[in-house]
């Protein structure tokens, strides 16, 4: 992983609107990804910082789909998620 990309998305997390807590989360959920991850991520964002909102709401929702071990609920949120990537519009 490229550091420096890394780097350059926690400062765009930590300067969102998001919570504390949901940053942390965020900078979590990306410490796994992939350099061409990253900077997609990082490309996306700058176009428009509102999809980290998005983003950390998604990844909340199935959070607690898998927690209530509701199919149904993941299922919607995955049908969602796709057609917001194909889009790249924000519900």
């Amino acid at each position: 992983m490229d550091k420096e990309n890394f780097q350059e998305l926690k400062k765009m997390l930590f300067d969102s609107e998001l919570s504390f807590t949901e940053k942390e989360d965020m900078v979590w959920l990306f410490g796994g990804a992939t350099e061409e991850e990253i900077q997609a991520a990082i490309d996306l964002f700058t176009e428009d910082m509102a999809w980290i909102k998005k983003i950390s709401d998604n990844y909340h929702s199935k959070k607690i789909a898998l927690l209530a071990d509701d199919v149904e609920m993941w299922k919607k949120i995955l049908e969602d998620e796709t057609e917001m990537v194909k889009t790249k519009k924000m519900p």
